[in-house]
């Protein structure tokens, strides 16, 4: 049997894994835009792995698996969105200097403080980032700046956090004999991951290829 922790541990280590290849971009190539996808996958890594901790080590800190959760729920998606649009519309902004994403950190944490502070985690932000995340995919495809292997993969990410957010949910019942909560975490890791492909359009602005 899959235990909540092992899903949990996977989803953290995807999200660590990508960050890590594009905080590689962020030193070496595209910083603003790819340290957007940076720190939009680590309040991810940390709900995941405070997540695993939990289930396997202290329940006590049930209460921050929970904010943290909630935080990623407000800033992950939103923030690879941004961060995709940002590369994809305008690939020669945010190069060589860091200070544009800060700003834009700063608004959208406190933007999510405020939206979990005041109960209005429903507004759909992370919906406006997947729907970002999909649109640059199929324009990248369109338009031939990533190849069609990588625009399909791209694109798939997104379609599968939705899968997951509303066919599969995080409740107790099991699919094909996983508990639905493993399904959910092991299909948000994959997602994540398919973000390695839009790494070739983090090194147009500074490569000079245009769009």
């Amino acid at each position: 049997m899959l235990g909540y922790w092992l899903a949990e541990v996977l989803l953290s280590l995807a999200a660590l894994l990508v960050a890590s290849q594009y905080w590689y971009l962020t030193r070496e190539r595209c910083q603003s835009p790819a340290l957007l996808v940076v720190a939009a996958l680590l309040p991810l890594a940390l709900a995941a792995a405070t997540g695993a901790y939990r289930y396997t080590i202290d329940p006590g800190v049930t209460g921050w698996h929970r904010v943290f959760s909630a935080l990623s729920a407000q800033l992950t998606f939103p923030l690879v969105g941004v961060a995709l649009a940002w590369v994809y519309l305008l690939p020669e902004r945010g190069v060589d200097s860091r200070a544009p994403a800060y700003g834009v950190l700063t608004l959208a944490t406190g933007a999510a403080v405020y939206l979990i502070a005041t109960d209005s985690s429903r507004f759909p932000v992370a919906g406006i980032g997947l729907a970002l995340w999909l649109g640059v995919a199929l324009a990248a495809a369109f338009r031939r700046r990533l190849s069609p292997p990588a625009a399909t993969l791209l694109s798939l990410g997104p379609l599968l956090v939705v899968f997951a957010s509303l066919a599969v949910g995080t409740g107790a019942t099991r699919l094909l004999g996983i508990a639905r909560m493993n399904w959910f975490h092991l299909l948000l890791a994959i997602a994540v991951l398919t973000l390695l492909c839009a790494r070739p359009l983090f090194g147009e602005g500074k490569e000079g290829n245009g769009r």
